[in-house]
């Protein structure tokens, strides 16, 4: 059986690969910002803002960029996406001092919205209870490839041009992007109830945010949950728990390694597992005609990884926490997705998708802030220990769910 059929392909191959090239211009901030603050006229306190300020204005904007695709359409709101993402990229390269730079940087968290938000969107209308799964796991290697591959990019380009050459062409690697979406990116037609929703407003958004089904509001809490544990504590902290376990280098096989060296593997193979998880876990979720089993597997998984880093075991035991964890985070969010998509799908699933990135970005943002919080006077292995009993709170939220979830099957 072919990974995915011509239907499929039809929407995943253009729609991920718009969202991949999409990501030039943002990763390779996190990259080479940290080193290169002074050429934008920014101060070294300035840079942990800008890394961070996307998210921000992105907890009220995924939920209005939901409100708007059930509202608006689809297709429309993503290309609109991908246009402001290119805009905020030339923006890097023009920018110079805190203000300028920070409205770049708002600017694309408002493109994200619309680009992750509108994306799932698509991918939850294109999809069935039959498929779905394997659709949002596809969908997900996309954005992990784009991950993978845009800091290692932007590093190259900068190290070789200097940092706005490299941002420019960044930005014309985006536009590369919106050209696939705007010749191949198929439209997705409204719901034909969405024809006479009402009015966007405040109230409008309230009383749709109130009939959610609970299934999606407690995979909106798994959720933010994972994001916490695995984008938020695990990547922002996996660098001083090596150091904090070996010093500046770790000895392996009479080899020294630098600490650094060995996290930035890490985190590149946290990727590459998210890429594997997606798939096989949407796949498996789709043949059971149940998610909710692969979102217990998925958590009991986590609970595995960051339980071995706890433990303070030999060096061999920290890749192999790490590889849980990011095999735990890459099958419960292609899965999550699913479930949201299972119980929300037409009118209401730009909203659901806007409420799940909501809760994404909750977690990401909040979970470096804690760990480092409680880094003051708790040692690293203690807090992956709290990571652990916070995904066994999620396992608890599962409980009483189960049965065909399908409102399409």
């Amino acid at each position: 059986m072919a990974l995915l059929t011509r239907r499929q392909a039809r929407l995943i191959l253009p729609l991920g690969a718009a969202l991949a090239l999409s990501l030039t211009g943002d990763s390779t901030l996190y990259a080479v910002l940290p080193n290169r603050y002074a050429e934008v006229g920014l101060g070294l306190g300035a840079v942990g803002v800008m890394l961070g300020v996307n998210r921000l204005i992105r907890l009220p904007g995924n939920l209005l960029a939901g409100a708007l695709n059930d509202r608006l359409g689809r297709r429309r709101l993503f290309l609109i996406g991908l246009s402001l993402g290119i805009l905020s990229t030339l923006g890097y390269s023009l920018a110079r001092g805190f203000w300028p730079f920070l409205l770049a940087r708002l600017l694309w968290g408002t493109a994200w919205a619309l680009i992750n938000v509108g994306g799932y969107t698509m991918v939850l209308d294109w999809s069935t209870g039959a498929d779905r799964g394997r659709m949002t796991g596809f969908y997900q290697v996309a954005y992990m490839a784009g991950l993978a591959f845009s800091p290692i990019l932007g590093g190259t380009l900068t190290d070789a041009l200097g940092f706005r050459p490299a941002t420019r062409l960044c930005a014309a690697t985006s536009a590369l992007g919106l050209g696939v979406a705007y010749l191949a990116l198929p439209d997705v037609p409204l719901p034909a109830e969405s024809v006479a929703a009402p009015r966007l407003s405040l109230a409008a958004l309230g009383s749709t945010l109130r009939t959610l089904d609970r299934r999606i509001l407690r995979a909106g809490f798994i959720y933010l949950g994972l994001f916490f544990v695995s984008n938020g504590v695990l990547m922002s902290t996996i660098s001083r728990y090596l150091g904090e376990r070996w010093g500046e280098a770790v000895s392996l096989g009479g080899l020294a390694i630098g600490v650094s060296s060995l996290a930035g593997g890490m985190l590149a193979l946290r990727a590459s597992l998210g890429i594997l998880g997606g798939p096989v876990a949407g796949i498996l979720s789709d043949r059971l005609g149940n998610r909710w089993p692969v979102v217990r597997v998925g958590l009991l998984v986590g609970m595995g990884g960051f339980s071995l880093l706890m433990l303070m075991g030999g060096v061999w035991l920290v890749p192999l926490g790490v590889a849980l964890v990011s095999l735990s985070a890459g099958s419960l969010i292609a899965v999550l997705a699913a479930i949201v998509g299972d119980q929300a799908a037409g009118q209401r699933s730009g909203m659901a998708m806007g409420v799940m990135a909501t809760a994404g970005d909750m977690g990401s943002a909040t979970g470096p802030l804690v760990a480092y919080a409680l880094a003051a006077f708790l040692p690293l292995r203690w807090i992956y220990g709290l990571c652990a009993a916070l995904l066994a709170l999620a396992l608890l939220v599962t409980v009483g769910t189960g049965g065909r979830d399908r409102n399409d099957a």
